[in-house]
Parts: structure tokens; sequence; C-alpha cells
């Protein structure tokens, strides 16, 4: 299974989120971050925009992957908003942004960081899930889209698993 699935569900996918810059956007997410999950707002949207600093997290048709790792986490967080609208990560207008998933992880587990960081990649490098996830009104209709696609690639590591090396 692919492990991004593991962390959204309906109640961590933002729709429709106004902003008028990466700042304000930015400012959004930890704030939601330190609702949903009991964080430091402040000590989240420093280390998110830290790591932003170093360069734009732009992957490519319209989405973003802000990431940072945090002393006090135990487990990867995550919180996915689509805009309303597009704002630019860089300041070039190259890197013109309507998804981002925002990604908490633990200070002590780069490589689980990592693992995460290419789930997410996987998941929205997909055309047709990437069209359909575009397409969602709501968070439950984005979770009713992105829970087959899922289990399809749990079905595909289990096929995987199976197959006599």
């Amino acid at each position: 299974m692919n492990l991004l699935c593991k962390l959204l569900d309906c109640n961590n996918v933002l729709l429709g989120v106004a902003s008028s810059s990466k700042k304000r956007i930015f400012e959004q997410a930890s704030q939601t971050l330190s609702l949903l999950y009991g964080l430091d707002r402040k000590q989240i949207f420093d280390a998110l925009f830290a790591r932003e600093r170093i360069g734009p997290t732009y992957i490519g048709h319209g989405f973003a992957l802000p990431h940072c790792r945090l002393k006090e986490l135990t487990e990867p967080k995550a919180l996915f908003i689509r805009l309303h609208g597009e704002i630019d990560l860089g300041n070039s207008g190259e890197f013109l942004t309507h998804s981002l998933l925002f990604l908490l992880a633990p200070e002590n587990a780069p490589e689980e960081h990592l693992n995460y960081l290419a789930a997410a990649a996987e998941c929205f490098s997909d055309k047709h899930l990437r069209e359909a996830l575009n397409e969602a009104s709501t968070p439950e209709q984005f979770c009713k889209i992105l829970t087959p696609w899922c289990e399809t690639q749990k079905d595909a590591v289990t096929e995987h698993q199976e197959k006599p090396t």
C-alpha cells in the first residue's frame, strides 16, 4: 500500500482554500496542522518555511510537497490543501501551485521521511489519479477517489510479494 494513503483521510483534506501568498498558505497550513495534531503552530511554520527557503518543493502539474522533520513527532502527519486559484512557490512564475501536501515527519526518522515523500510523488505523478483528485469537490469525494487507487497499489505490492523469485 502506498504510504501516503495511511496519512490522508477526510479530516486532513481541505479543498477550495483561498490564499494570497505562499507565506499565508504556510501560515494556514501550520495553524490547521497544529489544531489537528496538537503541535506548536510556530514551530511547524518555522520548520516548513525554512525547508522551503532551500528551494521550492514543487513536483510538477500544480502539486507541491512542503515538508519538514520535527523533534516531538513519533509518527508522520499530513495535510492536503487544494487552493482556490494558484500561488507561485518560487516567485518566478514557473512553480504555479494549486495543491499542496504538507508532510511532517519525526526528526529521528530520515529514511521514513524520504519514503513518505517518494510515496506522495508516486501518487501525484499518476495522471489519472491526479486529474480525478482535481475534480473532487468535497474531502469525502477526494478520499473516495484516493481509496481505490490505494487498494490497487496494495494489490500490486501483494502480487509482487507473492511471486516466486
